[in-house]
């Protein structure tokens, strides 16, 4: 099956912030939920459809923030070396697009979206007019030896 991958392949914003006293958020749920409103807003301002929750994204997203998070490790690719194309057909999705944005560091939602946004990258996943869905994981960890959340974004369409 021939498919277009639309965006990052080997291209990642490192997003360490250093922590504060505040937890970046109270729950993976809550954050997968204020991210999504955060980006279906921003899609809105440029006249985008909103993405919708696909479950085979979010298992994939999911999969590797966990996988980051236990390997310490921020990267597009799994620690066994798979591809992040590759992790999102072995969860399931099968559009014909699909993309991918990451971020680490004790973050919020709005700082997620403040660093996309201002990344050419990040930003043109966000606004891809042929993403439709949206998976989002997030998994808490250390990086660069500070508490830090694991946050994967995948698109598909």
């Amino acid at each position: 099956m021939r498919f277009r991958v639309a965006g990052l392949t080997l291209v990642f914003v490192l997003a360490l912030v250093i922590p504060t006293t505040a937890s970046a958020f109270t729950s993976v749920p809550a954050f997968r939920s204020a991210l999504q409103r955060r980006i279906n807003h921003f899609r809105a301002e440029y006249g985008r459809g909103p993405v919708h929750l696909s479950l085979r994204l979010e298992r994939a997203a999911q999969a590797h923030s966990n996988d980051m998070a236990v390997h310490r490790d921020f990267s597009h690719s799994s620690s066994s070396g798979t591809s992040w194309a590759v992790r999102i057909r072995y969860w399931g999705y099968r559009g014909s697009w699909i993309g991918e944005n990451l971020a680490v560091g004790n973050v919020t939602a709005k700082k997620v979206m403040s660093m996309w946004k201002a990344s050419p990258p990040h930003r043109a996943n966000l606004l891809n007019g042929h993403f439709k869905a949206i998976g989002i994981g997030a998994h808490s960890g250390k990086y660069a030896g500070y508490a830090a959340y694991y946050i994967t974004s995948d698109f598909g369409g």
